[in-house]
């Protein structure tokens, strides 16, 4: 997939898009938005979100919505996943998206070919249309992570990260799940990703629901140093 998207990214920076209509950011707001062709799922309410702040925040909320609203999550959270990998490992991608004074139209040629090269669906598509006219794609990867984060809060999905020096053990990672899982309240379930980090030494690192816990032995070591160094 990475050699395609840099194909694509090629052909769009060497080629003219002066073919490439851009219409007004309200009209492309409309119609990420849905209307009375998009529907609510059935008669399942309307989800109340929780705060979003920033623009990453308020973009993923968005997107949310309208892939609620199209009955469409699981996909467009699957899509939204693949194009952060995409970001992720292609350098070319996230120049491409972040480059200063490219026209709006050739970024978004550039991305629609992308996107098309996904299989992606038309609230992607649309959701990225917005993005680019309205000039936010230095925010975009912002607001793909927050929008994995909207969907797991969602489905009641509580991330926590674990990190040790070394990769645990199955039991002394089951004792570990088992203690973090007696923190989550009714109807919500743990996704747990494992890190190692040799740099801490020994011990433990956990950051779980906006929680950080550091008991690693470098942190202990800084702690000591900072005391003598004070002393």
């Amino acid at each position: 997939m990475r050699s395609s998207v840099l194909t694509l990214l090629r052909a769009v920076r060497g080629s003219s898009v002066a073919g490439v209509e851009c219409t007004s950011i309200q009209h492309r707001s409309v119609a990420l938005f849905g209307s009375s062709s998009v529907s609510a799922k059935g008669s399942q309410e309307v989800p109340q979100l929780p705060p979003q702040f920033g623009i990453p925040g308020r973009y993923a909320a968005a997107l949310y919505m309208a892939s609620f609203k199209s009955n469409s999550v699981d996909k467009v959270g699957k899509e939204i996943a693949e194009l952060s990998g995409l970001l992720a490992q292609s350098p070319e991608l996230k120049a491409f998206v972040r480059e200063p004074g490219m026209p709006a139209a050739r970024r978004s040629a550039g991305l629609k070919s992308v996107l098309d090269k996904m299989g992606a669906s038309d609230v992607t598509k649309r959701f990225m249309n917005v993005v680019v006219e309205n000039k936010r794609t230095a925010d975009l990867e912002g607001m793909l992570s927050k929008f994995a984060d909207i969907v797991a809060q969602q489905k009641g999905q509580v991330k926590a990260s674990v990190t040790t020096a070394k990769a645990m053990s199955k039991t002394e990672l089951d004792t570990v799940k088992s203690g973090l899982k007696k923190l989550l309240k009714q109807g919500e379930t743990l996704v747990l990703e494992e890190k190692v980090d040799p740099s801490i030494i020994s011990g433990i690192v956990i950051d779980m629901g906006g929680k950080h816990v550091d008991m690693s032995v470098q942190t202990r070591v800084k702690k000591l140093q900072q005391i003598i160094r004070n002393a």
